[in-house]
């Protein structure tokens, strides 16, 4: 059962993220439309998504292993770099060493983006980040993480 025809010439934006849904017709009927949403709302609903899990973790160091902290931090950016192209599923990994003379608690972060939890899972007991946590044990003073979904 159909309604009178309305002139529609806009566009109906689902949500923040979606394509939006044109209406081209001078004359279209309204419930038509309607279904055409409630259809595409359906689609999407069901739709598998992928989600991005982002994996953030400060670490502050101490001097041992004959480095200073600031050495400890090098070589840990430069183990958690080879990270990169040896374990699958890392989509982005960034590390930072804090900036000399700037107010910090911690001095190195890694920002890295899984392609899902099941990579980031898997991340942790490859071999490049279980060699990771092995140099790290001694002269680790203070870790925080946080994960999260994007």
């Amino acid at each position: 059962m159909h309604g009178r025809p309305v002139r529609l010439s806009y566009a109906v934006q689902l949500d923040s993220s979606s394509r939006a849904v044109q209406v081209s017709s001078d004359e279209a009927c309204f419930m038509c439309v309607l279904h055409a949403l409630r259809a595409d709302r359906d689609a999407r609903s069901t739709a598998k998504v992928n989600v991005l899990i982002r994996h953030i973790v400060m670490w502050k160091l101490n001097e041992g292993e004959g480095r200073t902290r600031e050495q400890n931090a090098s070589v840990l950016k430069q183990k958690l770099e080879a990270c990169r192209d040896a374990v699958p599923g890392i989509v982005h990994l960034e590390v930072g060493i804090a900036t000399p003379g700037l107010d910090s608690t911690y001095d190195v972060v890694l920002v890295s983006d899984f392609t899902d939890k099941a990579a980031l899972d898997a991340y942790q007991v490859h071999p490049a980040h279980q060699d990771v946590k092995a140099f790290l044990a001694p002269i680790r003073e203070a870790r925080q993480a946080v994960d999260y979904e994007l």
